[in-house]
């Protein structure tokens, strides 16, 4: 039996179809919903690799303004999200962020928010998602210190570490990417 050879127009039309189909399947995968949003970008020369494991931390310092999550966490929500969408599995991506500086008070609970008079934490509900979407979200330990902040009012998903710096210096000597702000 011969194989026959599809006209350049079917197999063109084909590959329409594929990548529509894909397109479509990605923005079925986004992770964190109502966060991170991004687009399609046509023929795009780089795209993430599913077979690379993605070993990268995001250092976070930018507070939020009052009714919007400190701009790192929304960054952190845009990679996962494109990542996931471009078919790089949960346990190939390791994204690690770290929060000093102003974003400090990100991480504050209802505790917090009263000791240090606030009315709301923004950044509660992204930092929900982004755990349970499988980042691991640090504070640095100096930063709280420096801000009045103890561990009681830290949201329970959050690592408290000895220092930003160390946390970043150590994360880079273990593989991970840094990411700044």
């Amino acid at each position: 039996m011969t194989p026959t050879r599809l006209p350049h127009r079917i197999v063109h039309a084909l590959a329409i179809l594929a990548l529509s189909a894909g397109a479509a399947l990605a923005q079925a995968q986004a992770l964190i919903a109502d966060y991170g949003s991004s687009v399609a970008v046509e023929n795009a020369s780089e795209l993430p690799d599913p077979t690379l494991d993605y070993k990268l931390v995001l250092s976070v310092t930018e507070r939020w303004p009052e009714d919007e999550p400190a701009f790192g966490l929304d960054t952190a929500a845009t990679l996962l999200n494109l990542l996931a969408q471009s078919g790089v599995p949960a346990e190939h991506r390791h994204i690690v962020l770290v929060l000093h500086g102003d974003a400090t008070l990100s991480v504050l609970n209802e505790t917090g928010l009263k000791a240090h008079d606030m009315d709301a934490n923004p950044s509660a509900p992204l930092i929900a998602k982004l755990v349970a979407a499988g980042v691991s979200i640090r504070v640095c330990g100096q930063a709280m210190a420096a801000a009045g902040i103890t561990r009681s009012e830290v949201l329970p998903e959050v690592q408290v570490d000895l220092s930003a710096i160390t946390t970043l210096a150590t994360l880079q000597m273990r593989g991970y990417g840094l990411l700044p702000e």
